[in-house]
């Protein structure tokens, strides 16, 4: 099951624009976390610590997948396409 179900502007709304738009520069890194519903998508995320408007310390994450295939061969992750797929605020 993928994770990141909200919208960019949905965590804009929570988070705010600065901080999701401080997230599309963060690396992300392999999560090595097993989908568990048949797909076999490799998952990725990227984090940042934010303080909410209620003045609470949060975490927003953003899910980025790339398919096995398309990670072979590949030194320089760098090189490949990014699209972040969604994120989830904790």
């Amino acid at each position: 099951m993928k994770h990141g179900k909200m919208t960019r502007d949905q965590a804009i709304a929570v988070a705010g624009k600065e901080i999701v738009d401080k997230l599309d520069y963060e690396n992300c890194e392999p999560t090595s976390r097993c989908q568990t519903d048949g797909d076999d998508s490799v998952e990725f995320s990227a984090a940042l610590r934010f303080v909410d408007a209620d003045g609470d310390s949060r975490c927003l994450t953003a899910y980025y997948y790339q398919q096995p295939e398309a990670l072979e061969g590949v030194e320089d992750l760098g090189s490949m396409d990014w699209e972040i797929n969604g994120y989830e605020i904790a």
